[in-house]
């Protein structure tokens, strides 16, 4: 058994951490989805697991400028929103409109607007 992890023992050092992953950076030819799936990929192996807000925070970070000035204000509440977001943002770049329809963030919504709380934490619509 000792010989058994001596062996393999260079998988769990090779493993990737989160300074690869702050590392990443899409590839021009890479579409967002493609790159969010390479992303998730790699994060599934770093010990231990990331929380999600983590995970998003992190991925917002290596993204291209323009993704990242039209995210970052959004701050998606899951990995599935964020690559929702990423992919309507790529199919503006490819449409040629830069400046896309705004993402909702605290600065635009006001009381009773979606996105907001009632009286009881109680999400509004």
């Amino acid at each position: 058994m000792v010989s058994f992890i001596r062996k393999y023992q260079y998988n769990a050092d090779m493993a990737p951490d989160r300074m690869q992953l702050q590392n990443m950076c899409k590839k021009e030819h890479e579409s967002f989805k493609e790159y969010a799936q390479r992303w998730r990929d790699l994060e599934a192996q770093v010990a231990p697991p990331m929380m999600e807000r983590e995970t998003i925070t992190m991925i917002v970070d290596t993204l291209p400028v323009f993704y990242y000035e039209k995210l970052v204000g959004y701050m998606p509440s899951s990995f599935a929103d964020l690559v929702f977001m990423g992919e309507r943002i790529e199919v503006g770049l490819k449409g040629g409109s830069s400046t896309m329809w705004p993402l909702p963030t605290q600065a635009t919504e006001g009381p009773g607007r979606l996105g907001q709380r009632g009286k009881k934490g109680m999400l509004m619509l």
